[in-house]
């Protein structure tokens, strides 16, 4: 590439995100456009206004909408793209013999470095109070047997690197400091419910690290612009057209660059670049690999339950309601002393809504005993009843995500005290999260109204999904738990896909990819591709450190 210029990049995720610094470090004249806004806490709602879904006038970061029969992507859009709404999990490929290029690990690990060092990437601590939370002991504990006890495929378990500010001690927990960039944060606090916004500053999403830097060096970012079609300049770069996404805002522009990067994600890139091959035909000589592979890490959820004294406790309380209204008092007191009995005997109530979304991991060997095949990952998500009040107190405007606080600290007291909350605090599952290199591949397509679908052959990965299962049911049992599998997955045949990957795949050339392995795209000058739509397979890992180490290897390539 030339040293020109003017820079465009379509995306603020993490492959946006190491472009816009790295240009503006070397001068060059960069925006960002990205068709969320800024994330902020204060605006934060927990109803579905943390939704994006423009066409009913919400604009929250997280995008779920259905593409085609199988797949629900979950993504990221605002200011920082996917970097609000992933896990905050930063993990290593340790090997590529399935990508194109001859690429290495010994190549790779110094751009995992600067990624992880960027993101101030640190393991989940061992000080209080992260490491006295109940479902993270239950979850370590049987990791650690099943590492004992079948070495066989357990490769490793431990602690995951993670982007989050943790508090340095527990009289910081909450509060507010200024991170080494400059930019403004918050110490976690594991009393705030991280899906309902406790982790809006407490993670350390990129606009609190590159993008923040980027402007620092004169990047301008652009909210609410949404490119909806990019042409070739007769003098050479290109022309990105551009719309804001807002109901009822019919504002649209057109911006120039000499140099362009595409970073919208394995969704956005694949539907943009799509929409200009097949519908504009503005970038015609695209290869015809675009669209022909889509991965989704195998992504999928189950969950235990800790089974200690619950059945003794379900039976007597549901006993001793029958009891009471059979006026039969004798069975009755039977029933609550059965309740009591099982309560004595529980262990701790596992709190799965407190705490990191992730906090350790389980990595198993795949299947067929190559290296980095499986990962299992304790999970957190709001519990039912503290979710429905923060939204009521959404829909009534009064919700924040430091409330939380007073959900938990109230809903905890009914939970001590008054018998049917105790026992549905004790019920609530955790997740396990699921990934891995999984077998079937889908491909995308564009609809009637010029939305990219995926087609996914959810059948062929029946035989993954029975491993999946296999393994969380030991790892269940060593926690003394019940499996939970997924039903709805199951019977469904739907899925809902964080980690989407693919449909501008990697290749040696136009007849097997896109694009080069680092992101140009075959047939056009200046023009790179930087996220993880790249990805010519399933990784296994949670692929942001894969992606971050790719735009930053990308970037040292381009940037002469």
């Amino acid at each position: 590439m030339s040293r020109d210029k003017k820079v465009v990049i379509i995306g603020s995720g993490f492959g946006g995100s190491v472009a816009a610094l790295r240009y503006a470090e070397a001068g060059y004249d960069v925006t960002v456009l990205e068709r969320g806004g800024w994330i902020s806490r204060d605006t934060f709602e927990a109803d579905d206004d943390m939704l994006w879904i423009p066409d009913s006038g919400r604009y929250g970061m997280n995008d779920l909408q259905l593409r085609g029969r199988n797949i629900i992507p979950w993504l990221g859009t605002g200011v920082g793209g996917g970097s609000h709404v992933y896990a905050a999990t930063i993990k290593r490929r340790d090997f590529f013999d399935d990508f194109p290029g001859g690429i290495t690990y010994q190549e790779m690990a110094p751009y995992y470095s600067t990624g992880e060092e960027m993101m101030e990437a640190v393991k989940y601590p061992q000080r209080a109070p992260y490491n006295e939370l109940q479902s993270y002991k239950i979850f370590r504990k049987a990791e650690a047997l099943m590492m004992r006890d079948h070495p066989d495929i357990v490769e490793d378990h431990g602690d995951i690197l993670l982007g989050v500010a943790f508090a340095p001690d527990e009289n910081s927990v909450g509060k507010s400091f200024t991170n080494k960039y400059g930019a403004e944060q918050r110490y976690a606090d594991p009393e705030e419910q991280k899906l309902l916004g406790g982790d809006i500053g407490v993670k350390n999403s990129l606009d609190k690290n590159y993008l923040h830097l980027a402007q620092k060096h004169g990047a301008t970012i652009r909210p609410f612009c949404e490119a909806t079609k990019i042409s070739e300049r007769i003098n050479g770069g290109y022309l990105i057209e551009f719309k804001d996404p807002r109901q009822n805002k019919t504002e649209t522009g057109i911006i120039e660059c000499d140099q362009l990067v595409l970073a919208a994600g394995a969704i956005g890139s694949t539907e943009l670049l799509m929409q200009c091959k097949h519908i504009h035909k503005s970038l015609p000589k695209l290869s015809d690999k675009l669209g022909s592979t889509y991965f989704s890490n195998g992504d999928y959820v189950t969950g235990m339950i800790p089974k200690r004294g619950l059945l003794f406790s379900w039976i007597g309380l549901i006993g001793a309601i029958v009891a009471i209204l059979m006026a039969q008092p004798t069975f009755a007191l039977l029933a609550v002393l059965l309740y009591l009995f099982g309560w004595l005997i529980s262990d701790k109530k596992a709190m799965p809504d407190s705490g990191a979304t992730n906090s350790d991991y389980i990595r198993f060997k795949h299947r067929d005993g190559s290296p980095q095949g499986l990962y299992l990952e304790g999970g957190r998500y709001p519990t039912p009843l503290k979710a429905a009040v923060a939204i009521i107190l959404s829909l009534t405007g009064n919700f924040h995500p430091s409330r939380y606080k007073t959900i938990n600290k109230v809903m905890n007291w009914m939970g001590t005290y008054l018998p049917v909350f105790e026992l549905l605090e004790r019920t609530w599952p955790i997740p396990i999260l699921m990934m891995g290199r999984d077998d079937a591949i889908g491909t995308f397509e564009l609809d009637g109204d010029g939305k990219v679908i995926i087609n996914y052959p959810v059948a062929d990965n029946d035989e993954y999904i029975a491993y999946l299962n296999k393994l969380g049911k030991m790892l269940s049992k060593k926690a003394n738990a019940f499996f939970i599998p997924n039903g709805f997955a199951h019977l469904s045949k739907v899925v809902e896909i964080p980690h989407n990957m693919g449909g501008v795949s990697m290749g040696n050339n136009t007849t097997d990819g896109v694009v080069d392995t680092y992101g140009r795209v075959f047939g056009y000058e200046n023009f790179i591709v930087m996220d993880g739509s790249i990805m010519p397979t399933s990784l296994g890992p949670n692929p942001v450190g894969t992606i971050l180490a790719f735009a930053e290897r990308s970037m040292k390539k381009i940037i002469l």
